[in-house]
């Protein structure tokens, strides 16, 4: 097969040399294959006169070659687990940002011994705001729309605290925020073309958790339970806890099924999972300190539980690729060395 080769206003350009920087993403011996096909694809479609690819290209490109590395390993399904993992990403924080408006931001600020920042507790009311606007467009407008938004959602998830610390107002604490960053971070990996129930879940659990805080307002009869980010370390805990199991669930069902997918999105949510309760580990460890942990103290469990995700997720992928290449070289070792043939069994394998 003949591979297009640059247009010749764009070979050797800066546009293309950034094409091939961007190539390194896949393997080796897949950029030496295909590179000058897939960098002449995409300068074929770029507008004359432009320096820098897109956006949209250069993610393109980072995910399709993170694909094909995964593939190498025989971790397909890792590749499969990101959009899942977005999708469960993307609904907890919904549920956490509708229960946290409606049950804290929204409430008296002096029961959290706070100056208010207009009719919210903190800025922190913003975040949750965002999310659910995300949510909303996940619904109505998914694909690109989604992922640009759930981006700014991110964006905002991070910028208020510096700009809480800026303008001297109230934020929520640390063991909220960090969560809520990792799993943004998930977010970034929703699906092009979701499925209806995927497109209604963020509505449904938006409605379901205003549901049961409206519920657990009236129960509790003008108390001041759960009024303040004080007192929700418990409740985040098992928010991450149930997260993790749903899909934890969802995994062992699609493994039935020969789909990997599922468990592997377990282990990309295990560290927000265990951020969510880092306040509480902490505080287990390390003892508390007027009421919560030390800041040294959520620091150094926040980092333990992040290296042990990524250790984790590191085993896992390790075992996955040493298990790859040892059915490779049982089926190269079974093959005829007249023509190559492979038996059938040995190839299904």
């Amino acid at each position: 097969m003949n591979q297009p080769n640059p247009a010749p206003e764009q070979a050797g350009s800066p546009l293309e040399s950034r094409y091939r920087r961007l190539l390194r993403a896949y393997p080796g011996d897949y950029q030496a294959e295909r590179g000058d096909e897939i960098v002449g694809t995409y300068l074929d479609t770029v507008r004359p006169g432009r320096r820098w690819p897109s956006p949209h290209d250069a993610l393109d490109l980072l995910g399709a070659g993170l694909r094909e590395r995964l593939r190498g390993y025989g971790a397909s399904g890792l590749a499969a687990a990101f959009p899942l993992a977005a999708t469960a990403a993307l609904n907890t924080l919904v549920a956490v940002a509708t229960f946290l408006l409606l049950q804290v931001e929204f409430e008296d600020p002096h029961f959290a011994r706070l100056d208010p920042v207009g009719p919210f507790q903190t800025l922190g009311a913003a975040i949750w705001l965002g999310w659910l606007v995300v949510g909303l467009t996940a619904t109505a407008l998914p694909g690109a729309w989604t992922r640009t938004a759930a981006a700014g959602g991110l964006l905002l998830t991070v910028a208020v605290p510096l700009v809480a610390a800026l303008i001297g107002q109230p934020r929520p604490p640390l063991f909220v925020l960090l969560p809520a960053v990792a799993l943004g971070l998930a977010t970034l990996a929703l699906p092009s073309h979701p499925g209806w129930v995927a497109r209604s879940l963020p509505l449904l659990t938006a409605g379901c958790v205003a549901a049961v805080s409206v519920a657990f307002s009236a129960a509790e009869n003008g108390g001041n339970m759960l009024t303040s980010y004080s007192s929700t370390p418990e409740l985040l805990a098992m928010a991450g806890g149930l997260m993790f199991a749903l899909v934890l669930l969802v995994g062992i069902g699609r493994a039935l099924r020969a789909d990997d997918a599922g468990l592997w999105a377990t282990l990309l949510l295990a560290t927000p999972a265990g951020l969510f309760g880092a306040n509480q580990l902490s505080q287990g460890i390390w003892g508390s300190h007027g009421g919560g942990p030390t800041p040294a103290a959520l620091a150094a469990t926040t980092g333990s539980i992040m290296l042990a995700g990524a250790a984790l997720l590191t085993a896992a992928l390790a075992g996955q690729a040493s298990r790859h290449r040892t059915i490779r070289r049982r089926v190269r070792g079974n093959a005829c060395p007249t023509c190559g043939h492979q038996p059938e069994a040995t190839a299904e394998a």
